[in-house]
């Protein structure tokens, strides 16, 4: 009977597939649930061709500078890359890393800000200026993403690690603020030829370039990946030079070997002659200077910083006094964008070989002959009162 029963009625046959099979062995389903695929040339001329492919840093001669030197349209901070933008403190850092943000926000892009230090001012952020095409579509919390990193540990996992969420879709450029605040805090600075090192502060010697190193190919990475821009802003350190017979001098904040090679550009900010000057020292991936970062800057540009932090151009009149309390005397004046180089304080004249000269050109000679003679004779008197004395 059970068995009657079973060739009455088959076991059900549950099919799982979630698609009809196909009429012929030869044609395919419709839906595949896979991504069209694309050559790597192709998606690099999409990447490259679409859009704008820089932001610019509302200086025009600066943005110049940073192409090295042409006098293009397309000019200014290349997305994809990282920029460091380094000086000391007050010097206006995060104020050109804010212009650049500005200018991104008018090429209807996003920015994220990525804060490890002082708080970004409640003034400069009144200031940001929504295009008129996006104003009723965006506001400032949708093009402006800040964020307060509390320590190194945070900024690590924020970059080698990132959320989907992060970047938000649309940024264009990233920036990462006084850097070398969350570095130094953890992996301090120690006297080179300190030789009372422990064994816990030789590791963090060791180790801070190797983070180092790793954060900056992290940056790298995600600039290329989001094609964004990346802003780093660093502080400085103080540097000796007693083996070169030189005064100390300052750098950046940050170096290494690593962090050398995924720097694409590199400005320095300062105050001196009287204004605000901004140099480029490394542009496209190529350093216009010896690496030795406390050289001269070449052809330094002048600005200002307005009342709401935004930098803008400025024709500094230069007396090249410059701060330092070493130089003095009157110096040329010259006016213009681009301070001229300091000239020499006195005229350079020839002085013949000594060997040519005549022993008694400067009249020296008398002199000696007649201070010679009153001291023979001051001597004479002396010695002739002391034997008087002695009879």
């Amino acid at each position: 009977m059970r068995s009657s029963s079973m060739a009455d009625h088959p076991p059900a046959v549950i099919n799982i597939s979630s698609s009809a099979a196909p009429s012929s062995p030869s044609k395919l389903p419709t839906s595949t649930h896979r991504l069209a695929t694309q050559s790597a040339a192709d998606a690099l001329q999409g990447l490259t061709g679409g859009g704008i492919s820089t932001i610019s840093s509302g200086l025009k001669y600066l943005d110049n500078a940073l192409v090295g030197g042409s006098h293009s349209t397309n000019a200014g901070l290349e997305r994809g890359k990282v920029a460091e933008i380094w000086g000391p403190a007050g010097s206006g850092k995060t104020a050109f890393a804010f212009q650049a943000a500005l200018e991104a926000i008018k090429d209807n892009g996003k920015v994220a800000w990525l804060n490890c230090a002082t708080l970004l001012s409640a003034a400069r952020l009144n200031a940001i200026k929504i295009p008129k095409d996006e104003s009723e579509k965006l506001s400032i919390d949708d093009c402006f993403h800040y964020l307060s990193v509390a320590t190194l540990s945070h900024l690590l996992a924020l970059i080698l690690h990132p959320p989907p969420s992060f970047p938000p879709d649309g940024t264009t450029l990233l920036v990462v603020d006084d850097l070398n605040s969350l570095v130094d805090l953890d992996y301090p600075r120690l006297p080179f030829n300190n030789g009372n090192r422990t064994e816990q502060q030789k590791w963090q010697a060791g180790r801070r370039y190797a983070i180092l190193g790793s954060l900056i190919k992290a940056l790298n990475k995600l600039a290329t990946l989001h094609n964004l821009a990346v802003i780093v802003t660093t502080g400085c350190s103080s540097r000796m030079r007693t083996d070169e017979g030189l005064m100390a001098a300052i750098g950046p904040g940050i170096g290494g070997a690593e962090w050398e090679n995924g720097i694409w550009s590199r400005t320095v900010v300062f105050r001196d002659f009287n204004g605000r000057f901004a140099g480029v020292q490394k542009c496209q991936g190529r350093n216009l200077m010896p690496l030795d970062p406390v050289g001269d800057v070449r052809n330094p540009i002048g600005y200002e910083i307005s009342e709401h932090g935004l930098v803008k151009e400025r024709h500094v009149e230069v007396n090249l006094i410059s701060s330092s309390p070493l130089t003095s005397g009157a110096q040329q004046k010259t006016t213009g964008v681009h301070a001229a180089k300091a000239v020499r304080k006195r005229a350079y004249e020839e002085i013949a070989d000594s060997e040519d000269e005549d022993l008694d050109e400067y009249g020296w000679a008398d002199n000696d002959e007649e201070v010679l003679a009153a001291e023979s004779l001051a001597n004479k008197q002396t010695e002739n009162g002391q034997a008087e004395g002695a009879t």
